[in-house]
């Protein structure tokens, strides 16, 4: 069993679906940035959730574009090709996540108060 930790954003919008035998599951890419300036490229990961955490990840509004961190088992995966060749595919199991701060700001926090620097309290004001 090979682990795997990475974050990523999803690629598409989530769409929790059921197994024949009433499994939820939800099946996304997550597009993973590696390497740095000339050699910086994407690799799409096939992500697979299932029961508890896909309704999760839905109910909580995982979304295309949201950058998160998965955890979960890294499988290499044989099938065949519609011209009968064979090939093989990594796959995600996942079985933990979470959303990670982008570093953009949603909404503009409010500034502390700016006094003058001469500006002193009334000493009735104070607590002792």
């Amino acid at each position: 069993m090979i682990q795997i930790t990475t974050v990523g954003r999803v690629t598409a919008d989530l769409e929790l679906k059921e197994s024949a035998k009433k499994t939820p599951y939800l099946r996304f890419d997550l597009a993973v940035t590696k390497g740095y300036g000339e050699g910086k490229h994407t690799v799409f990961l096939p992500c697979w959730a299932f029961q508890s955490i896909a309704q999760r990840m839905e109910s909580a509004g995982v979304k295309k574009g949201s950058q998160i961190m998965i955890s979960g088992d890294l499988d290499v995966v044989d099938f065949e090709r519609r011209d009968g060749s064979k090939g093989k595919a990594n796959k995600v199991s996942v079985y933990d996540w979470q959303f990670v701060a982008s570093g953009k700001k949603e909404e503009k926090e409010e500034s502390a108060p700016v006094y003058d620097e001469h500006t002193c309290a009334d000493e009735d004001d104070l607590p002792m």
